[in-house]
């Protein structure tokens, strides 16, 4: 509970910061000495000649590549309802630290492929694996394929995933997993601007210890951003979006196919992941121009409650996360 109050404290103490130096007027200072070095068009002349030369051009080309890279810190690492950094007598909670890259190569008309790689360190790993003497836990790789289809309104994504648990030998020690995930978009359904509630369903099936066994799960989130909420004049909740989201979890064979010892039931609803993040635009508060990507802090608070406590048990965590996206 202290690690996980001074993260907030820490995180509120940011916003603030940045609060006061736009009211302050720092920050729009900084924004004229930005622009102070760009020479203006001598005459109108010259803007209608650039404009023209524009229109003749056509739009420029967008760039068909993306980078993206992400470090959280959270209390516990729970993955499909299972806490995988909790050991007995923990006490205070160890901090767990993630870290995810990733990267998308735009085909236009034919969909969009990527890929990432994902870490996990856990700071009392040696208390779970004495006989392991390292903090990572977990190194994660995925690639993919999605597209659009846009007359359903529909995103489809076939992918592949390899778990590798370096602390762990033998077998074990690497799981395989190809998964489809559909999204829709209800802008349609619903008739407004926005995405309302963001539905989405995923399979995942197992191709390696579990060659039997599945997760399914279905989810839901919702954007408020707080400049579309009557607070766009407000100098830092202005920059805020909060995002409250649901995923319902369910498993086939998962649990006994992997480890015999968490049971062995073919099919049940394992739990319902509540979550809360609370977003900064941090890139928009300080300036930063589009072309040179996005940069946002979060918070991060999640409750998952167990739908079946023979496998798993209610968890209470959170964190913080800082992004950056080109």
């Amino acid at each position: 509970m202290r690690v996980r109050l001074l993260v907030g404290l820490l995180l509120l103490g940011c916003i603030v910061s940045l609060a006061a130096a736009e009211e302050a007027g720092w920050l729009d200072a900084g924004r004229q000495l930005a622009q102070a070095g760009k020479p203006a068009a001598s005459a109108p002349a010259a803007k209608i000649e650039t404009i023209q030369k524009q229109e003749a051009e056509g739009p420029a080309k967008k760039c068909p590549f993306s980078f993206s890279i992400d470090y959280t810190l959270i209390s516990d690492y729970i993955f499909r309802g299972v806490n995988l950094s909790e050991y007995q007598r923990e006490g205070r909670e160890k901090l767990n630290h993630q870290l995810n890259v990733g990267a998308e190569i735009d085909l236009g008309n034919y969909g969009t492929v990527g890929g990432y790689v994902w870490f996990e360190w856990f700071i009392a790993q040696q208390n779970l694996t004495p006989a392991y003497g390292r903090d990572i836990q977990e190194i994660d790789y995925a690639v993919y394929y999605r597209y659009v289809f846009e007359d359903p309104g529909l995103t489809a994504e076939l992918g592949w995933l390899a778990y590798t648990l370096p602390p762990i030998g033998r077998d074990q020690h690497t799981d395989y997993e190809l998964y489809l995930k559909v999204s829709y978009d209800d802008k349609k359904l619903f008739g407004t601007k926005e995405n309302i509630l963001n539905p989405y369903a995923a399979y995942y099936q197992n191709i390696d210890l579990g060659a039997c066994a599945s997760w399914w799960e279905f989810g839901i989130s919702h954007d408020f951003a707080m400049a579309d909420c009557g607070l766009a004049g407000c100098p830092v909740m202005r920059h805020v979006t909060l995002t409250p989201s649901i995923v319902y979890g369910v498993q086939h064979r998962l649990f006994g196919e992997i480890d015999p010892t968490l049971g062995n039931k073919t099919t049940s609803a394992v739990n319902v992941l509540f979550g809360l993040e609370i977003a900064y635009d941090l890139g928009t508060a300080l300036g930063l121009p589009e072309e040179y990507g996005e940069l946002t802090v979060s918070g991060l608070l999640f409750y998952s409650q167990a739908l079946d406590h023979a496998l798993v048990n209610d968890e209470f965590f959170g964190g913080m996360k800082i992004s950056y996206g080109w």
